[in-house]
């Protein structure tokens, strides 16, 4: 049996920018490699749309590439079943493209999520907190789908789904959260790889956007990350790795190949030193650096370039001192760029930008660590009420609110 791995694709991701077609275009390639290695079907690991109401315009396009995918990859048999507490035995054909959901996407239990929406429309086949075998021929293989919970209740909440070995066939787990291994500085009750099922062949990872393979450290069984198709935080670790597709070809063992995608924007990931220089000097080495990076660019697209100014500056400026406005205006045409300005240090300003810089580097999202403010100051534990109660808030509805309390 063969498998396509395809990573966050966040379609709608700049929506109103330069790269609002880059999302789109990246996808577009990722499924047309997979069609062209004959997969029998499509793992996708989450965060879909960049956001959890995507405009039509967005949910348009994606239709259409599902289509057409559906369209050169026939539909896989379902075979079993397994949710919470129930299993059922069946003979189903499903859509060769199978997602779980992501934090972009995930909305409160009594909403439909964007990828619901198209579960529903019968374009894709969509795992929460499920298990299901899949079988081609005389062969079968088991998919555990974990949706993304809110990161700090995901440890508790797997343990309490605890997915089960299906004996005689390979197992995968695909989920989407937050590792201790993947990003430093994390609060401690975010997941460790110990807390994966051990028994599983195989555990693909969502949420994190550059490609990476690691091995569980008990069983030893692989651990893969694809990464997203599409830059969206300008991130260096992903101006060095390129975007691409997983294909896994399952027999005895379990065999994996990385393809490259060839259309991605070009990420240019800079740092620039600064020891005492004024922002009209500063903006002179910016403009030298971009000069350099396009001399040797031989990509279609203009490129991403993403530098950051690290150091002190020159006594009485401060960081919002240094202007880019001119910069961007005149390259416009040849570079989408963006500066950092968190690594400065200005003795005028040492306390404030050091609070800031702090702020901006947390490595939990804003809206988790609200829910975890909230859970605390009510003393709710229960993730699905918190979330609901959260959404009433965050769009003014405290009638809601209040009821769910």
């Amino acid at each position: 049996m063969k498998i396509a791995v395809i990573g966050d694709t966040h379609f709608g991701f700049d929506h109103y920018g330069k790269r609002q077609d880059d999302a789109l275009r990246n996808a577009k390639e990722a499924f047309e490699i997979a069609i062209s290695e004959k997969v029998d079907f499509i793992l996708q690991t989450g965060d879909v749309f960049d956001e959890r109401l995507p405009k039509p315009e967005v949910i348009s396009p994606v239709i259409q590439l599902l289509k057409n995918v559906n369209s050169k990859v026939k539909s896989i048999n379902l075979v079993r079943r397994i949710r919470e507490d129930t299993e059922e035995m069946i003979t189903q054909s499903i859509p060769p493209v199978l997602m779980i959901y992501g934090d972009h996407d995930r909305r409160p239990k009594e909403y439909v999520n964007p990828v619901q929406l198209l579960h529903n429309a019968e374009l894709i086949y969509y795992l929460e907190k499920e298990s299901i075998v899949l079988e081609k021929g005389n062969q079968r293989i088991a998919i555990h789908g974990f949706s993304n919970v809110p990161h700090q209740y995901a440890r508790e909440i797997l343990k309490k789904h605890d997915p089960k070995k299906i004996p005689n066939m390979k197992n995968i787990l695909i989920i989407h959260q937050s590792f201790q291994e993947l990003l430093p500085n994390q609060p401690p009750e975010i997941m460790n790889y110990s807390d994966l099922p051990e028994k599983f062949d195989m555990h693909i990872l969502g949420h994190i956007h550059w490609k990476q393979e690691d091995k569980h450290p008990v069983s030893k069984s692989p651990i893969l990350l694809p990464g997203s198709t599409v830059q969206t935080q300008m991130k260096k670790i992903e101006s060095k790795i390129s975007k691409g597709i997983y294909i896994l070809d399952i027999g005895d063992e379990i065999k994996y190949k990385f393809l490259e995608l060839k259309k991605p924007r070009k990420l240019y990931h800079e740092t620039i030193e600064i020891n005492g220089e004024k922002p009209s000097e500063i903006g002179t080495l910016l403009q030298e650096k971009i000069k350099n990076l396009l001399e040797y660019h031989n990509h279609e697209l203009i490129p991403m370039i993403r530098i950051i100014l690290k150091g002190v500056l020159h006594d009485g400026f401060i960081p919002s001192d240094i202007s880019i406005r001119a910069l961007t205006k005149k390259y416009e045409n040849k570079a989408i760029i963006n500066v950092g300005k968190a690594k400065l240090i200005s003795k005028k300003l040492n306390e404030k930008s050091k609070l800031i810089h702090d702020l901006k580097t947390r490595k939990i999202s804003i809206e988790d660590l609200g829910l975890k403010i909230l859970g605390e100051r009510l003393n709710i534990k229960k993730s699905e009420k918190l979330e609901s109660i959260f959404s009433a808030l965050k769009v003014g509805d405290l009638k809601k609110a209040e009821e769910i309390l």
